[in-house]
């Protein structure tokens, strides 16, 4: 099997696996205990976020949370900050972008909560609009989220253009989803008020995920109980996930540049491929992060072409696993001027730490056979 659905779901590295594996079997205590052997979790609680703040060069400015994933990170941080800031600044700033853990989440702040939500515009090369984004922006203006790297088409977000636009705004919390980028571009986090991240994105496990944030005591609880990480996030701390996820951390940031380099090279390769058959459209910025990119067959059924390529044991996506079963057309596309032909017949292909040159030459060859298949309904 090839796998180029990387942006879905990674394969776990075997060292994080192990590392969690012994955790659970030597350092099994509850870190809110006050025994001997619930101290020595607490301390190794306590050094796995310290070796966090290293890895990401976060200089001890941030107060790091545990978490199930980002889709948990995004609820805590965005409903959490919204709360407190309701009285003062109670208008959210997003795009159609955003992952359904952020956008669904601003939607019910704004249907339920009584919360004013703007949408700021979106060029065509799927970044957001900063001179749009100046003019929206005001005093009641509280919360403003964008991701760093957009989940479907790989475009990289303009986040240092945005922290200097909320300079003006003292009020403003300024959340980014990072999911997609740690390990595959250089994250500059300045200005950056929380950040979420989901282990499994970047080799580690599922349900393994942080929110890193400047105010953890301003975010209103959404979870009660016993206090646990600052009291935003109840519940027994889960070690072995902590300090495992950790493990995949340290290996996403120290192969960053390497993984980079690897993939842009399989992503040109894919690019001067697609190039070659008529009627197939690159949806993807060409300055798009390296392991996504987006393809386009206009008059075919995206469905089709992801059954066709797994009858020939690759996968690729339609578009997010969170979304593609919903039967509609996706968002980030039709934001960015996308025809809806093409947006129905776009596949995702994402690619990953374990991706190989034989993977890209076995798709490259089996595109072929498929796009034979197909050609004849391509507009």
């Amino acid at each position: 099997m090839i796998y180029l659905d990387n942006a879905a779901t990674t394969k776990v590295d075997p060292s994080v696996l192990n590392s969690f594996v012994k955790v659970n079997e030597t350092l099994y205590y509850n870190p809110n205990s006050p025994h001997q052997a619930g101290l020595q979790a607490e301390r190794l609680l306590q050094q796995a976020k310290e070796q966090i703040n290293q890895a990401l060069r976060l200089k001890n400015a941030y107060d790091i949370i545990f978490t199930s994933g980002a889709t948990e990170s995004n609820n805590i941080a965005l409903k959490g900050i919204a709360y407190r800031k309701k009285d003062t600044a109670n208008e959210i700033i997003t795009s159609v972008l955003e992952h359904p853990s952020v956008l669904e989440v601003v939607r019910y702040l704004a249907e339920k909560e009584g919360f004013v939500l703007k949408y700021v515009n979106v060029k065509s090369n799927g970044q957001i609009d900063i001179e749009h984004l100046k003019s929206i922006m005001n005093e009641r203006v509280g919360l403003v989220t964008c991701m760093y790297v957009n989940n479907i088409m790989g475009q990289i977000q303009p986040i240092q253009q945005i922290v200097n636009v909320l300079k003006d705004y003292p009020k403003v919390h300024f959340h980014v989803d990072a999911v997609q980028a740690l390990g595959k571009i250089l994250l500059d986090l300045e200005g950056i008020d929380s950040l979420s991240l989901s282990g499994h994105k970047f080799n580690g496990l599922k349900g393994q995920g942080l929110l890193i944030t400047r105010t953890a005591h301003n975010i209103e609880p959404i979870i009660h109980g016993g206090g646990q990480e600052f009291g935003v996030r109840s519940g027994t701390v889960n070690l072995p996930m902590a300090v495992s996820m950790v493990k995949a951390i340290n290996n996403a940031v120290k192969q960053t540049d390497e993984l980079h380099q690897k993939l842009t090279s399989y992503q040109q390769q894919i690019r001067e491929m697609v190039q070659s058959y008529p009627g197939v459209k690159i949806n993807s910025p060409k300055d798009a992060a390296p392991q996504i990119i987006n393809i386009g067959f206009p008059g075919v059924k995206g469905e089709v072409l992801v059954n066709a390529f797994s009858k020939q044991d690759i996968m690729v996506s339609t578009t997010s696993a969170c979304s593609s079963k919903r039967g509609k057309l996706n968002e980030v596309l039709l934001a960015m001027g996308i025809s809806e032909k093409q947006i129905e017949g776009s596949i995702r292909i994402s690619m990953g730490q374990m991706t190989t040159q034989k993977d890209i030459d076995s798709f490259k060859e089996k595109f072929e056979m498929i796009y034979e298949e197909v050609k004849e309904l391509l507009k």
